[in-house]
């Protein structure tokens, strides 16, 4: 739904002659060199380059160190005009100090300039990777938690919280007020039969507003730039009223609409483009939510009904194998979750060892792995080792 695009590189442009470091000393009355530059961030190709500028000097090659002088010599140019490009796959997110040094004639001059990386899902590494081959914290009954008071509840900290942790995929369950749920009563009633809701099969055990519920995860992608994020909807909707609550919410300005034929964009193209939020549902496509994508048509799961860890398998359940995403469930279940139940699986090496049995058994990245209390455990830092952070 998004449908548009946004500027494809972060530029910025940066002048402090004032406090460049000149050897030697300039004499009384001769002119001070001084550097200019501009920095340009590919976010996709997780790339910097800096275009220099020099003056009063004739430099005979232009180089830049990445993190200041107190790393390594990064690459150097000697040829104008000056562009020196280096990789920051290896660099963290978040500010950073780069110097360019240029020399010539006996004279040296160096000045420290200020840029941002924005990086993806907390990685700048990850901007270059396909989306299908990322490993993904995610949530099961994401919005049930304690936090907010559910009955039963999946998780100790609600939506906001988990996706600060460092979750990015969130499997969520709506319902329409008006629907009979298992008990034989009205899901939520006393409201407009039309309302959708966010709840785990009765309404009665927690609720929340879909448009409320999608308002959170729009103001965290707001805050957060570098944020690629996957909703995997159990839908008791039908499309309208889903995509109802995604205008209501603002949500759907974050929308990504896939091109049929074309493979997976890169975090970092997702990231560029402003489409960060992958959309999917167990209901096929309608042409007119196009970004509602079929989940069951994208990707696959292993079993969800698992009471004790023996019950685990790397066998498929619902979806074809064949599909280019893989829903790995980890989670056991007796009639609710609980945090003794998530204790016993959100450890390693029972955690990592089955990833990589389901990973080697489908020959494919396990995309979602869907955990209870996510804050459980090592499941982050399996999942970051994993990713090759």
């Amino acid at each position: 739904m998004a449908g548009h695009r946004r500027l494809l590189t972060l530029v910025i442009t940066v002048v402090l002659g004032a406090s460049a470091c000149v050897l030697p000393v300039p004499g009384p009355g001769e002119p001070v060199p001084t550097i200019q530059a501009s920095i340009d961030v590919d976010i996709a190709a997780a790339t910097v380059s800096v275009a220099v500028t020099v003056q009063d000097l004739a430099p005979d090659f232009v180089q830049v160190w990445p993190d200041g002088f107190a790393g390594p010599a990064g690459p150097r140019d000697t040829q104008a005009p000056w562009v020196v490009t280096f990789d920051a796959g290896d660099l963290a997110p978040g500010p950073h100090r780069l110097t360019v040094l240029a020399a010539g004639g006996g004279a040296v001059v160096a000045l420290p300039f200020d840029y941002q990386l924005v990086g993806c899902n907390g990685a700048v590494s990850l901007c270059t990777r396909p989306f299908d081959e990322v490993r993904t914290v995610t949530t099961h009954n994401a919005m049930s938690s304690a936090a907010d008071g559910w009955i039963g509840p999946n998780h100790n900290l609600g939506v906001p919280a988990q996706l600060a942790s460092g979750v990015r995929a969130l499997m969520l369950d709506t319902h329409r007020a008006g629907d009979i749920n298992l008990l034989g009563t009205t899901q939520v009633p006393g409201v407009d039969p039309d309302a959708a809701y966010l709840c785990h099969t009765i309404c009665a055990l927690g609720q929340q507003p879909l448009d409320e519920g999608l308002g959170e995860i729009k103001v965290f992608l707001d805050q957060h730039p570098g944020a690629v994020v996957t909703l995997i909807i159990e839908s008791y909707l039908n499309h309208d009223l889903t995509a109802a609550a995604f205008v209501s919410s603002g949500l759907d300005a974050y929308t990504f609409t896939p091109v049929p034929g074309h493979p997976w964009p890169t975090l970092g193209e997702l990231v560029e483009s402003g489409e960060r939020l992958i959309v999917t549902q167990d209901r096929p496509v309608d042409p007119t939510h196009p970004w509602l994508l079929d989940v069951w048509a994208e990707a696959f799961e292993t079993h969800f009904d698992n009471g004790a860890p023996e019950d685990f398998s790397c066998a498929p359940n619902r979806g074809s194998p064949a599909n280019d995403l893989f829903i790995l469930n980890h989670f056991l279940t007796d009639v609710f979750g609980h945090p003794d139940l998530a204790d016993q699986v959100n450890h390693d090496p029972l955690l990592t060892s089955r990833i990589v049995e389901c990973e080697a058994a489908h020959a494919t990245v396990a995309n979602f792995i869907a955990v209870d209390y996510s804050d459980i455990g090592n499941v982050h830092a399996a999942v970051d080792a994993l990713n090759g952070l």
